[in-house]
């Protein structure tokens, strides 16, 4: 039996295979490496995280990959952007790498308005019997202590009709001392109002009137709360899309 082979095909199509074949293989691979990390994201967070939002369980992007001199490349990351509220790459970033929790919007319009005491590390935490609270409850505690408005340089510390049912009211941490020292009427007016509702002097936060109680709603904390690392997303990203591309990579090229 005589084998005949032309050498020069071969190699036209080990050429073929190197410069048309194997670089789009690979862009495949790549780019469908990336989607499925993006995937795989969404599909876990929900364990990862607590009470994470259709946002945040889409919060992972990635760009297309591109060519480069030595082949290609792309980027998996978390989104640094939100048309409204605060950017995952930002309130998941204490998740990742530990540290103090992120200081949103709301903590930062306290902030901003002398409610958490400027630079001291003050926070108000909502206070949960269970799940969250809405947007839009967030919203109702900074008007109704005003606290879009700059009042603390007046002494003020919320609306005069804090005795109203479902109105808000802020009570600073040092408001017994503040009272005693007739720094404000008002204040002097507040301290005989929350007596009336609860019988004593409250601790600080935010309250809402209800009846002829109050209902705390945010409690003030001495310290900004910190958290432990919980997910590696580098490494998440990196072990997901070099598993995923050589399976990909493998598939078509036998194709």
């Amino acid at each position: 039996m005589e084998v005949v082979f032309d050498a020069k095909e071969i190699v036209g199509k080990i050429n073929d295979l190197v410069e048309i074949q194997l670089p789009r293989a690979t862009f495949m691979a790549l780019n469908k490496a990336m989607f499925e990390t993006r995937n795989t994201f969404k599909s876990r967070s929900q364990s990862i995280f607590d009470q994470t939002v259709p946002f945040t369980r889409n919060a992972v992007l990635y760009d297309k990959p591109k060519e480069i001199k030595d082949g290609y490349e792309g980027r998996v990351y978390l989104r640094d952007d939100a048309p409204k509220g605060n950017a995952p790459a930002s309130y998941l970033r204490p998740q990742i790498e530990g540290g103090q929790v992120f200081q949103t919007r709301f903590q930062r319009r306290l902030r901003a308005r002398g409610f958490l005491g400027g630079s001291q590390g003050a926070y108000m935490q909502p206070q949960l019997k269970n799940g969250r609270l809405t947007a839009g409850a967030y919203t109702r505690a900074l008007w109704g202590i005003q606290a879009f408005e700059d009042l603390r340089s007046s002494g003020k510390y919320g609306k005069r009709n804090y005795a109203t049912a479902g109105s808000y009211m802020f009570v600073p941490k040092n408001l017994a001392q503040l009272g005693a020292s007739d720094i404000s009427s008002e204040l002097t007016a507040r301290m005989w109002n929350l007596r009336k509702l609860n019988g004593k002097i409250p601790a600080a936060g935010i309250y809402q009137v209800r009846g002829s109680s109050l209902t705390q709603r945010f409690v003030m904390l001495d310290q900004v709360p910190t958290v432990r690392r919980k997910f590696d997303f580098q490494a998440f990203a990196e072990d997901e899309v070099e598993r995923i591309f050589s399976e990909e990579l493998r598939k078509n090229i036998l194709r």
